[in-house]
């Protein structure tokens, strides 16, 4: 597929002011925009241009880790119904199964485990340094034995900690290492090939920086099992393509992490899980966001209705926030045929 390149007069003045606005917050801020339709790729700008900038893509990273343990799962390399005693050794103890973790509803919360990651957020904060950097498969064993549960529970909570569990129980059921087997999947399943787990600056987009002060990259090491949950690094036609697999690929772990897991439902009765994927009750829609240090991404996109809108923003302060609110518009735009493609 080739890429096919828009500017912002594809767009209703309004919508285009919007996105200008965030750019406007700071001369560092960083957006790459691009969209899907039927089959084509879009990008805002240049395309060679924009996929030379590679951007930590967060949280994203929980899809890609729901498509490779549901792989291993038509593999009969594992059970999602299985507790996770059953993969990992740990103290006699109720414990939450595969599928509860792929789908959110163990109950944990999102800074478990709270000994970890605490004192590394009010240390450095959320922007400048990864609470989960010195984590390794043994913090995350020693974390889930303090948390067995009386009895067993369904109950909805995102949380990081529950990727680091599935990146430990895939180690242990393949013999290989996590980040190994990680970029595996990605690169030869998925063909992502511009898509990996970084431990260093070297092809990374620069952190977006307030004033003269750059801000440090995350950093993930091999061995840290929470690069399941955030350790990715990509370029928008990595994305779009991803986006692309989601709409287009009859492959059963592409297609089964759509389904909705009821057991998810919210207090406000609308959003819901699929296996590692967001949607809305009565809706076509499935996203995810993501967001790292001053990282933001964002996924929208309509299985139904053949689309789909990627936004990568890498800002510093209130304007990071921006970028799935820009996702959104640029979502509802593309659905009601508002951008001239």
């Amino acid at each position: 597929m080739d890429i096919i390149s828009l500017n912002y007069n594809n767009l209703r003045f309004k919508a285009a002011e919007r996105i200008k606005s965030y750019l406007a917050l700071s001369n560092n801020n960083r957006l790459t925009i691009g969209l899907y339709c039927k089959g084509k790729l879009y990008v805002f700008g240049n395309p060679e241009e924009e996929n030379r900038f590679r951007y930590d893509i967060g949280s994203v990273s929980k899809t890609v880790t729901a498509h490779l343990i549901l792989k291993l799962y038509g593999e009969g390399m594992l059970d999602i119904n299985h507790t996770v005693d059953s993969f990992l050794p740990l103290k006699k103890g109720k414990y939450p199964t595969l599928y509860q973790l792929l789908t959110h509803t163990a109950g944990y919360h999102h800074l478990t485990p709270i000994e970890v990651t605490l004192p590394q957020l009010i240390i450095d904060g959320y922007a400048r340094k990864n609470p989960y950097e010195n984590c390794t498969v043994k913090t995350v064993i020693k974390s889930l034995e303090r948390r067995r549960f009386l009895k067993h529970r369904v109950r909805y909570g995102y949380s990081d900690f529950s990727s680091a569990i599935l990146a430990a129980v895939a180690e242990a059921v393949t013999k290989k290492p996590f980040s190994v087997l990680f970029e595996e999947f990605i690169q030869k399943d998925l063909g992502l090939v511009n898509t990996s787990v970084e431990e260093d600056v070297e092809g990374r987009t620069p952190p977006a920086a307030k004033g003269k002060k750059i801000l440090p990259f995350w950093v993930w090491k091999r061995d840290n099992p929470y690069i399941a949950g955030g350790g990715m690094v990509s370029n928008i036609e990595d994305v779009l393509r991803y986006i692309a697999l989601q709409i287009e690929s009859d492959k059963p772990y592409i297609s089964s992490a759509h389904t909705i897991c009821e057991e998810s439902e919210l207090k406000n009765n609308n959003h819901l899980m699929c296996i590692g994927w967001h949607t809305y009750k009565c809706s076509n829609q499935l996203w995810h966001v993501g967001g790292v240090g001053t990282f933001r991404t964002s996924i929208i996109l309509n299985k139904k209705r053949k689309i789909g809108v990627a936004v990568l923003g890498n800002a510093k302060g209130k304007a990071s926030a921006n970028s799935h609110y820009i996702a959104k518009m640029l979502y509802s735009e593309l659905k009601n045929k508002r951008i001239r493609l």
